[in-house]
């Protein structure tokens, strides 16, 4: 039947006389039936009596994995587990833009953090510390917002439209829910959405960490030296996957040359 505790609730065990962390040896042995008028705890009695009529066996106890409700099995599954222990909530409209085939998995943490607005960024920054410098550093805007920094802002548009603007063509957008509307639909032809969609993350993650670079004293970096990485990182990116023999992916490096010249 399962966790008795799942069954009837915090006051079951009392309701039961049986120990919160009582085995179901512990039940069979130690507790007496009693009478209640809950159906559950009456199957619950029902069920004791009828194992305590049956002939004693000399086995061993075998542990069994939950893999959902009612169901129980000797073999051990990451996934079924992990839905057990895990709050499901509604799909959100932008999974498939942040979870995608060939994602590489520091860049797609840190848009998983950006679309839920989870960044560190100048506003969030304000209202944990009034004293905090909510400007952003790359342009010196005012106020350094999500939406600011990806790609509003002066010195990430560049480098942002120096690398979609020839992917995107008419489609081309730099605010914020514009281009997660772009990367999260199908509208795009698959290989330019995949460019696009791994793009995003890339510039994400490299405009996010020359950020900090700059808030912590370090030599900035130009523009043009971000461009120059972020176009290198992806070519290295699709060689990767047609070295994995996905045949899916062939014509990538040729849509990307054609969309950089």
């Amino acid at each position: 039947m399962g966790p008795l505790f799942d069954i009837t609730g915090s006051r079951g065990f009392i309701d039961m006389g049986i120990p919160i962390h009582a085995t179901v040896a512990d039940a069979l042995s130690t507790s007496r039936r009693r009478h209640h008028r809950t159906e559950h705890l009456r199957l619950i009695e029902a069920t004791l009596a009828d194992y305590r009529s049956r002939p004693v066996q000399e086995t061993e106890d075998i542990s069994l994995w939950k893999h959902a409700a009612n169901t129980y099995k000797t073999s051990f599954h990451s996934k079924k587990t992990w839905t057990q222990l895990r709050d499901t909530g509604p799909t959100k409209d932008w999974y498939r833009g942040i979870w995608f085939t060939h994602a590489t998995p520091k860049f797609t943490f840190l848009a998983w953090l950006a679309v839920n607005d989870r960044l560190a960024t100048g506003d969030r920054m304000l209202s944990w510390n009034v004293g905090a410098n909510p400007s952003c550093v790359l342009c010196q805007h005012a106020l350094e917002t999500r939406d600011h920094l990806f790609f509003t802002c002066s010195f990430s548009a560049e480098v942002w439209s120096a690398l979609t603007k020839g992917l995107l063509k008419r489609c081309y957008s730099q605010t914020w829910q514009s281009i997660v509307s772009i990367i999260s639909g199908s509208a795009l032809p698959h290989l330019t959405l995949f460019l696009t969609r791994y793009v995003f993350q890339a510039t994400i993650h490299t405009v996010w960490r020359e950020r900090n670079a700059r808030r912590h004293g370090e030599q900035p970096l130009s523009s043009n030296h971000l461009i120059k990485t972020l176009d290198k990182l992806v070519r290295n990116r699709i060689s990767s996957i047609r070295s994995l023999g996905d045949s899916k992916y062939e014509d990538a490096l040729h849509l990307w040359f054609e969309a950089r010249s």
